[in-house]
């Protein structure tokens, strides 16, 4: 992997040696390709942020994973041994990588609620007003 790109933005990874999944590369890729996106826009995108890009994006993979198993087998299953019912691992492993995303788009300042915050402040100029010709600054 090299650590410069053309446009500033972190080397997108080689996700097929990560992921066997065709799918789950495609979710990377995807993935991928949004926050970048989103984060060029905001004006926030920075080399050093390429670790926690990925993370964000593998959280997302295996999310997305446990979610295709949790709505195949359903979020409780019965023990193999026991029969009781219990809670599914995948739908644990779906509970956590969702925190983990939540965190990680805070912290990249992707989330909505964090979007304005994370963004470089623009100052628009002040519009002068017929006010501002007659009132004079008080020293």
């Amino acid at each position: 992997m090299t650590f410069t790109s053309i446009d500033g933005a972190p080397p997108e990874p080689d996700w097929a040696s990560l992921f066997t999944d065709e799918l789950d590369i495609a979710i990377a890729r995807d993935r991928w390709a949004i926050v970048v996106r989103e984060m060029q826009e905001a004006g926030t995108l920075v080399l050093a942020n390429d670790h926690a890009i990925r993370r964000l994006v593998d959280f997302s993979v295996q999310y997305e994973r446990a979610a295709r198993q949790v709505c195949e087998m359903g979020t409780i299953l019965k023990a193999r041994r026991s029969r009781v019912p219990q809670a599914s691992p995948y739908w644990t492993v779906m509970r956590q990588a969702g925190e983990e995303i939540r965190v990680l788009e805070v912290e990249l300042g992707i989330s909505p609620v964090r979007r304005g915050k994370a963004q470089k402040v623009q100052r628009a100029k002040k519009a002068p007003r017929a006010a501002d010709s007659y009132l004079r600054q008080v020293k």
